[in-house]
């Protein structure tokens, strides 16, 4: 049996860069593994910052809740009430993040 590390993810290619999701409007939310809080990620700064061809796959940033230490990582949806796709693929990460605290909104 295989484990989620050596399943290999196929990307839609609007998942690819960050200007494509932005053309898109696709929704993009941070995922921290230390605090489980989940936050909307803005692709016109992440784009702004970094450009259109910037990927989200495999990119960790800092936790922005106050107090937590923890890395996020990025989750993506072509729309409301579509699936939300994990952006890893690397196999360490996916091993890394399996195990994650409940997930925390402002709804608790």
């Amino acid at each position: 049996m295989q484990g989620a590390a050596d399943i290999v993810t196929l990307w839609p290619r609007w998942m690819e860069t960050a200007g494509e999701m932005l053309r898109l409007n696709a929704l993009v939310r941070t995922r921290c593994s230390g605090c489980g809080t989940l936050m909307r990620a803005d692709l016109n700064d992440i784009v702004a910052r970094h450009g259109s061809g910037y990927s989200l796959v495999d990119r960790l940033e800092r936790c922005r809740m106050v107090e937590c230490i923890g890395s996020t990582f990025y989750l993506a949806s072509r729309t409301y009430g579509s699936r939300w796709t994990t952006l890893l693929r690397d196999p360490m990460l996916v091993t890394a993040f399996e195990e994650l605290p409940p997930v925390r909104t402002a709804r608790g």
